[in-house]
């Protein structure tokens, strides 16, 4: 007699629940817009810290996970403190000293120079300091059902290796971008919480390379073909006169003649052409490693069990930035709020999960907060929304 096999018990589901992404707009950012601009006008835009923090906390209530909304609660006077203590440490120090060289021994002493080498030097060793401090004061005063975001690691760190990583990207003409890129992403996501649950980033750079290779050599064909249309256009147009141009806008001689002044300025024209077409063509080459690039570090994001994935093209990238340009052009800046929006809704609508997270188990993130908002973000303008 065959011996009866036990049932077989069911799979465990896992625990947990599923995320999904939605953008909910809802009225008010037109207001605040207006009032912001209005505010910035009268007090000569120091009102522009209150004015940010204004916006995100309207578009963070847009951003809806599983129904219930983000909650910013960052303050207006956090980035103003901020502000104050940069321009204290930085701006002022070198406003004083780029006078007191200015007034002791003349703006052309060659100690000018070295100053404003000098702060180059430092502004470009703390742009990533001021990137990774933006983050980290941003998830932290970020919230979804009452639980905190947060960004641990060096900013140190960060700056220094963000420093290396435009060395790098000079010195090997661009090809170390996807390793260099990896290791910054790593940092950041590596380093972020939801409370006391971490962020996991895992993968390689390796498969950057193919996109990455396809555009640089799209883009250097671009260069070749564009310098010798140049070269042909100034030739079929100028003909034998082309040497006695370049001498006259080399200044060999002072007060050209009418043909000669319009000469010159078919050359600048032709030049000025070139330049606004690359400007056109180098984003939309690089789209196509941009939009590879997002959805690789996109799966390579982990919470917990939930693994993200971003569906982005290169061709949606390519009109959210031309549609995003075009309102800023249009109303000279004052729209920026609804370019931001365009950007976090861009997410939203494109970024899918699978995997879960078991909510009910997070706690909360036990991180001390800053009481100082973006400063270097705000002096170097940079840090996003």
């Amino acid at each position: 007699m065959n011996a009866v096999s036990p049932p077989s018990s069911p799979t465990p589901a896992l625990a947990g629940e599923a995320l999904r992404f939605d953008y909910v707009p809802r009225p008010g950012l037109f207001k605040i817009t207006l009032l912001n601009l209005v505010l910035n006008i009268l007090t000569l835009t120091i009102y522009r810290f209150w004015a940010r923090t204004n916006v995100r906390k309207h578009i963070w209530s847009c951003v809806h996970i599983n129904g219930q909304p983000l909650e910013y609660t960052g303050q207006g006077i956090e980035l103003f403190k901020g502000a104050l203590v940069v321009f204290a440490v930085l701006g002022l120090p070198a406003v004083l000293a780029i006078s007191f060289v200015n007034i002791a021994y003349g703006p052309e002493h060659p100690a000018v120079g070295g100053i404003q080498l000098l702060l180059f030097l430092i502004v470009s060793i703390l742009w990533g300091a001021a990137i990774f401090r933006a983050r980290r004061y941003q998830l932290s005063r970020t919230l979804w059902r009452g639980i905190r975001g947060g960004l641990e690691g060096s900013a140190v760190t960060y700056s220094l290796t963000y420093f290396g990583a435009m060395m790098a990207r000079g010195m090997t003409l661009g090809w170390s971008t996807p390793v260099m890129n990896f290791n910054l992403q790593e940092q950041i996501i590596g380093g972020m919480r939801f409370g006391d649950l971490p962020f996991s980033f895992k993968g390689k750079a390796g498969p950057l390379y193919p996109t990455f290779a396809l555009c640089w050599f799209i883009m250097l064909g671009v260069i070749i073909v564009g310098i010798v249309l140049l070269g042909a256009g100034i030739g079929a147009a100028l003909g034998d006169n082309l040497t006695q141009i370049f001498g006259d806008i080399l200044g060999e001689q002072e007060q050209p003649s009418d043909e000669q002044a319009k000469n010159i300025a078919i050359v600048i024209g032709l030049l000025v052409l070139m330049f606004l077409a690359y400007l056109l063509i180098y984003p939309m080459i690089w789209a196509i490693y941009t939009a590879r690039e997002m959805v690789l570090f996109t799966g390579y994001t982990r919470l917990g069990t939930a693994q993200f994935n971003l569906r982005a093209t290169a061709g949606s990238i390519i009109m959210l930035v031309l549609g995003n340009f075009l309102l800023w052009l249009v109303t000279l800046g004052i729209a920026a709020p609804f370019i931001q929006q365009r950007l976090i809704r861009y997410f939203c609508d494109r970024l899918d999960v699978t995997g879960t997270v078991d909510i009910d188990k997070v706690l909360q993130s036990k991180a001390p907060l800053d009481s100082m908002g973006e400063g270097l973000a705000d002096a170097f303008d940079v840090g996003g929304l």
